[in-house]
């Protein structure tokens, strides 16, 4: 299933909400465990925006290069 550039950006803003959620309670737990589990959790949202991101540019740099190409192909070969 593609999803469409504003729910992958939706997406990624959530993920980062949850991570600073969760680095604020970690903050305010009395330690040990608990807070490292809640740190854990907030490093998996991280990473999971993380890859979001990356994908989003990724494919942004596919259409633009696309684009380029199909430019230079028309600059190229159309008289």
């Amino acid at each position: 299933m593609r999803m469409s550039v504003r729910a992958r950006r939706l997406r990624a803003e959530e993920f980062r909400r949850l991570e600073r959620g969760y680095l604020q309670q970690a903050e305010h737990s009395p330690g040990g465990l608990e807070q490292d589990s809640l740190l854990n959790l907030a490093r998996g949202f991280g990473y999971a925006a993380e890859q979001i991101e990356k994908r989003a540019v990724i494919g942004k740099t596919v259409v633009l290069c696309a684009i380029a190409a199909l430019a230079l192909l028309a600059v190229l070969y159309i008289p």
